[in-house]
């Protein structure tokens, strides 16, 4: 009898401890900015070129790191002058956030490993890659 007492209590505090445990939340803020340059003239191992226009989009903070099992909320506010895209693939996010917009993605972080964020609308040149890492 007093074996099957301790038992009970046992298993009642694990389920108790269990049922009180929350995976835990982390946010993060998010901005897309766009990165617009013009420069008239380069000089380059005595190559001369002209006109040149950089334009680069950047995620800012460009890495997010969490504990597997987080929930996550990203809330990312587009200031690009246009629409821009925020994935994660293996997280099946695939997102677009129009300019001056601000969108909010939750997910659980339920798999580990680092996890590239990109836009999914335009050439990977044009918009730098962040990095999601989820560790165990």
């Amino acid at each position: 009898m007093k074996v099957t007492k301790t038992m009970l209590s046992l298993a009642l505090g694990l389920l108790l401890t269990g049922g009180a445990a929350q995976a835990a939340e982390q946010s993060f803020k998010v901005v897309v900015n766009a990165y617009d340059t013009d420069i008239p003239e380069l000089k380059v191992e005595g190559v001369t070129v002209k006109n040149i226009r950089a334009f680069n989009v950047l995620n800012e903070p460009e890495t997010l790191a969490v504990k597997k099992g987080t929930s996550v909320k990203i809330t990312v506010e587009n200031k690009s002058p246009i629409s821009e895209g925020f994935a994660i693939d293996e997280y099946g996010i695939k997102e677009v956030i129009k300019a001056g917009e601000t969108k909010t993605i939750t997910f659980v972080a339920d798999k580990a490993g680092a996890f590239t964020i990109w836009c999914q609308l335009h050439p990977k040149n044009i918009h730098l890659p962040g990095t999601l890492n989820v560790i165990e």
